[in-house]
C-alpha cells in the first residue's frame, strides 16, 4: 500500500512494442485491456511458432542433405561412415561414464573431508588420476583457507565479562 491515501498500487503486465512481455512493474500508469493483452500474447505466440517451424525446416534440410550424401556413397564407404559414427558415439559415452565415476569418487573424498559437495564440479575431469590430484589439492587449499579465515576472525581483543567488570565492589567473606 502506498502512503498517499492508502490507495493500492497497481501491478500490471507490461507488453513492449516487440511483444515481449511478462515484466511486472509497480505504480505504472499504463494499463492494458484484456483485448490488448490477448492480442500481444497472440502475436508473441505466432512469432515463436514461426521460429520453431524455421528451425525444424533447417533440421529437415540438413537430414535430407545427409541422406543424399549417404545415398551417393558406395557400400564400403557407407560401412566406414557407420563405423566412424559408432566409434564417436562410443567415445562420447566412455567420456560421460568416466566423468560420472570421477564425480562419484571426488564426492566421496569431499564427504570424508567435510567439504560441501556442491564444489565437486571444480575438480572433476575425464582422467581419474587428474581428478584425484585436483580433489586432494582442493581439499588441502580449502582447509587452509578456512583455517586462515577463522584465525583472522578470532584475532583481536577478547570481549570482557561485563558481570565481573562492573563497578560494584566485591564482597569478601571472612570468617573469625
Amino acid at each position: 500500500m502506498s502512503e498517499e491515501g492508502n490507495a493500492p498500487e497497481t501491478i500490471t503486465p507490461i507488453v513492449s512494442e516487440n511483444g515481449e512481455g511478462g515484466e511486472v512493474k509497480q505504480g505504472e500508469d499504463k494499463m492494458l485491456t484484456q483485448e490488448q493483452f490477448n492480442e500481444a500474447l497472440k502475436d508473441r505466440l505466432e512469432r515463436e511458432r514461426k521460429k520453431i517451424l524455421k528451425e525444424a525446416e533447417s533440421k529437415i534440410k540438413e537430414a535430407q542433405a545427409e541422406a543424399e550424401r549417404l545415398a551417393q556413397l558406395s557400400a564400403e564407404e557407407k560401412q566406414k561412415e557407420l563405423i566412424k559414427k559408432t566409434e564417436e558415439e562410443i567415445s562420447r559415452r566412455e567420456k560421460e561414464v568416466a566423468l560420472r565415476e570421477n564425480r562419484i569418487e571426488a564426492t566421496e573424498l569431499f564427504q570424508k573431508a567435510n567439504i560441501p559437495i556442491s564444489l565437486v564440479d571444480y575438480v572433476v575431469s575425464e582422467d581419474k588420476e587428474k581428478t584425484s590430484e585436483n580433489a586432494e589439492l582442493f581439499i588441502k587449499n580449502y582447509k587452509e583457507s578456512v583455517s586462515q579465515t577463522i584465525a583472522e576472525q578470532l584475532k583481536g581483543v577478547p570481549p570482557k565479562d561485563l558481570k565481573t567488570s562492573q563497578s560494584e565492589p566485591k564482597k569478601v567473606i571472612t570468617s573469625f
